[in-house]
């Protein structure tokens, strides 16, 4: 197994967010780092957020060129905020967008955008626009404070509030604080599965525009699975361990699901996908994995990953493996792991972004047993240094969320979710293959 470690009492329970369903055949999508962009200042009109005109970045400007082949003109009709994590792809994001259409608030996701630095390099950026919570209770907080700031300024010079969102925090917070002001709400752009799932949970007011389930969403997706397995790999090797000709099981076969359980076969692991969708589990058959409706094989896993955007990996799940386990999350949030069930033990640091819990025998005279959490339980691939997707693969993504910012300005739109349209990721892919077919230059 994979350490030894004393037994300690660890000091404050983990904040847990748990979905109490049960579900396989579902997963989500992360957000990943690029690299920085520098930036020269500009004005900005009357009781509007200062804009900053971008410099070329990541591939070539795809994301400046994206706005100006969309022919976006300066937006006084709207505020925007932004909820996301603060990594240098959402920077080059925001660089594109914000010389027409500027952002009231940047809102760092806290599990994601509380690394060194970024208060620093983002303040610099954003000044007082630029909010870091501490934790998630305190973001949901921070984002209600924001939206209300924004609905005010909206009353009083005749607009309407875009948020743009990861993750689904901006629409249950619009609905439960501001029912009586909903009128003053453009819409939500979002980009992830658990978003879309949260939203189509309400009886919304307002459109929801989302590439959650987009083409290019899965292709960074199975990219984003497997730079999870290679943070894992990474954390095997510093515990002085190597994943080869170990056992693993993956819950959840979907894109990052299927990308995670790929990677960790090429690292020769011997993989196991769990999902309940039948269809998907012919695939994973076919694609040469076990692969079931329920974990088979708990008691001799060493490696268990939840990537179902829903609590996949329980109590029952956590009991069930054996002594110096690692489990870890490829969703977003602190959801797919019973941590609660976890920080109920006592605990030790295995190294850095795990920690060892050591839960009861499972029968008398057996030995107590150790379970790994990596990060958490918060997305594994969020630890400091575990690399990322390539920026011009993330870019196409943020080339949708540009798209779909630009047409929820100017659509019409009936409250509901909408996906985005065929024509709008042609759009995207096409200006991203013109650029990736262009000579190579030097940064």
């Amino acid at each position: 197994m994979f350490l030894e470690v004393a037994s300690t009492d660890f000091g404050a329970a983990l904040i847990c967010e748990v979905a109490m369903i049960e579900k396989y055949s579902v997963d989500e999508e992360l957000l990943e780092p690029g690299s920085e962009a520098d930036l020269a200042e500009s004005g900005d009109a009357a009781g509007r957020a200062p804009t900053r005109r971008p410099e070329a970045a990541g591939m070539g400007g795809y994301l400046a060129r994206l706005v100006a082949e969309l022919r976006c003109a300066a937006d006084d009709g709207h505020r925007r905020i932004m909820i996301a994590h603060l990594f240098d792809d959402t920077r080059r994001m925001l660089d594109a967008l914000e010389p027409v259409a500027p952002f009231d608030a940047v809102i760092g996701v806290p599990y994601s955008s509380n690394r060194p630095g970024v208060a620093e390099a983002w303040g610099a950026r954003f000044g007082d626009r630029l909010r870091l919570p501490a934790d998630l209770p305190e973001l949901e907080a921070v984002v209600a404070q924001e939206i209300a700031r924004a609905l005010a300024r909206c009353e009083e010079h005749g607009q309407k509030l875009i948020v743009q969102d990861v993750g689904g925090f901006a629409a249950p917070i619009l609905h439960a604080y501001f029912a009586d002001r909903l009128h003053l709400v453009r819409g939500v752009v979002e980009i992830t599965k658990q978003g879309v799932w949260r939203a189509a949970a309400l009886p919304l007011a307002f459109p929801v525009l989302h590439c959650a389930d987009s083409e290019l969403k899965r292709l960074e997706a199975v990219r984003c699975g497997e730079t999870v397995a290679r943070c894992l790999d990474g954390v095997a090797r510093t515990l002085g361990h190597s994943l080869a000709g170990r056992r693993a099981t993956v819950m959840g076969a979907g894109w990052i699901g299927s990308g995670v359980a790929r990677a960790l076969r090429r690292l020769d692991m011997v993989v196991e996908l769990v999902d309940t969708d039948p269809i998907k589990l012919v695939k994973a058959r076919l694609a040469g994995f076990e692969a079931a409706a329920a974990p088979r094989r708990l008691a001799e896993t060493e490696l268990l990953v939840g990537a179902t955007g829903r609590l996949s990996v329980t109590a029952a799940h956590l009991d069930a493996l054996p002594d110096g386990a690692l489990v870890a999350s490829a969703s977003s949030r602190q959801i797919e792991i019973d941590v609660a069930h976890l920080a109920a033990h006592p605990a030790a640091p295995a190294c850095a972004g795990v920690v060892a819990r050591r839960l009861p025998p499972r029968g008398s005279g057996a030995a107590s047993r150790r379970v790994l959490l990596v990060n958490d339980g918060f997305p594994a691939n969020f630890l400091p240094g575990s690399g990322s997707v390539a920026d011009e693969i993330v870019e196409t993504i943020l080339g949708e969320l540009i798209v779909l910012q630009a047409a929820i300005a100017t659509g019409a739109f009936r409250p509901g979710v909408h996906r985005i349209q065929p024509e709008q990721e042609a759009l995207c892919a096409r200006l991203w293959l013109e650029m990736r077919d262009a000579p190579l230059t030097a940064p």
